[in-house]
This record gives C-alpha cells, structure tokens and sequence, in this order.
C-alpha cells in the first residue's frame, strides 16, 4: 500500500510537466504573431526601441516568417544602425518567402545610401527580373541609383523603361524634364568626346608627320656623311701616289748628284 501511494505522486507530477511543456510549445507559436503585432503597434507610434525588442522576439520564436526580418531590418535601417538592418534582410531573403522582392528593395535602397551601387543594382535587377508587384518601384529607384553616380545613360534607359511601365505614373512630367535634360547633357559629352578624339588624333598625325621628317632628315645628313667619307678616302689615295712619285723623283735627283 505505501508503494501505491508513493508511485501515483510522481505519475501526477510527470503528466504536470508534459501538459505544461505542450502548452508552452502551442503558446510559443501563438506568442511570436502576438509580438509581431506588439511591434507593430508601437512602429505605428514610432518607439523604435520597444518595437524592434518586440520583432526581435518574434523572430527568435519563429525565426522562419520572412516579413518579421523585414519589420526588424525597417527598424533598424531607420535607427541609423545599417550593418544590423542589412543582416536581418539579408537573413529574410534567405527565407525566400512571400516578402523576398520587399525585402530586397529595402536591401537595395539601403546598399545605394552607402554607395554599394553594384550590390544594390543586384537587388533591384533580382525585383525587376521578377516582375511583380514591386519591380517598376525597383527601376524607379535603379534609375535614380545610376543617376546619382553619373551613368547617365544606364539612368536614361531604366527612366525610359519606366515610363512605358507606368505611363500613369505622377512623376512623368518630371520624368520626361529630367529625360529632356540627360539627353542634351549626353549630347554634348558625345560632342565634347568627338572633339577630344579629334585633337588626339590630330596630335598623333603631327607627331607621326614629325617622326618622319626627323627620319628623312637623319638620313640625308647620313647620306651626306657618307658621301664626305668616300670624298676623304678619294682625296687619301691620290695623295699617297702623289708622294710616292715625289720620293721616286728625289732618289732620281740625289742618285744624279752622286755622279757628277
């Protein structure tokens, strides 16, 4: 009897904890949209800290819902703290949920305000290759990119591409001016290029022409000194015969004396 009775406790205990443990588990689920929601609400009141502490919860209870790495990189990325908010999209767009192209728009935007211009045209090409809801936002914000460091005619051509996306759009008019502006600005770099080129080229014939004349003119005074060479080994020959007549005409002069 004292068996029974001290067997039954620990059996109410076991059955204690394992009903506590599943209703943590099912708690646990029902807690991360909670504090998602919690979040959400002080972002709508703009506390910052208290709602990226409530994302953040949310992710480490459910670290497999891509849009609470997208509040939580949003947070962050408005708090100023850039290497943070980059990860945690980062980390979203690993998931490959429903919030991928947001996720890599707010990545890309990011990426373009550290000049990280090729890592953010990657993440607004990934958008616009997609074609979603999202990707006429994504060439907008491209073409502002590629304006803001001076390829102008990448910029042209995704502000040209946009506008036969959205031929509704609000800004087409300012659109169209800023077109009107880059395509006369691309103008007069191609004149100001073809100028350029044309005095290089002019330049290259003149030294070319200079070459050439300080060529032939190294050949006419070589040409001049051979020709003063042979002139001198002429002259030397026929001096030689000359004194050897002279000496010949002496000996014939002494030999004379001699006998007289």
């Amino acid at each position: 009897m004292v068996k029974i009775h001290t067997v039954k406790p620990v059996l109410r205990t076991l059955l204690f904890v394992l009903t506590l443990i599943c209703i943590t588990s099912s708690a646990g689920a029902q807690t991360s949209e909670e504090l998602f929601n919690k979040g959400l609400e002080s972002f709508k009141w703009q506390k910052s800290e208290e709602a990226a502490g409530y994302f953040r919860q949310a992710v480490q209870a459910d670290p497999g819902r891509d849009i609470y790495y997208l509040y939580l990189g949003i947070i962050s990325h408005q708090s100023g703290k850039l290497s943070e908010a980059e990860d945690s999209y980062s980390r979203g767009i690993e998931i490959n949920g429903s919030e991928r192209d947001r996720l890599l728009l707010n990545r890309g935007n990011l990426r373009s305000s550290v000049s990280d211009y090729d890592g953010a045209s990657s993440d607004y090409s990934s958008v616009i290759d997609a074609g979603g809801t999202l990707s006429s936002s994504a060439l907008l914000n491209r073409a502002n990119m590629e304006l803001n460091r001076s390829s102008f005619l990448l910029a042209v051509d995704d502000y040209t591409e946009y506008l036969v996306r959205e031929p509704e759009s609000p800004q087409r008019a300012t659109i169209e001016e800023l077109l009107n502006l880059l395509n006369a600005r691309l103008a007069s770099d191609a004149l100001t290029a073809a100028a350029a080129a044309e005095q290089i080229r002019m330049e290259e014939v003149r030294r070319l022409a200079e070459e050439a004349a300080r060529a032939e003119e190294e050949a006419r005074r070589a040409a001049l000194m051979e020709e003063a060479l042979q002139s001198l080994s002429n002259s030397g020959e026929d001096t030689k015969s000359i004194s050897a007549g002279s000496e010949n005409i002496r000996e014939d002069f002494e030999d004379s004396a001699l006998e007289d």
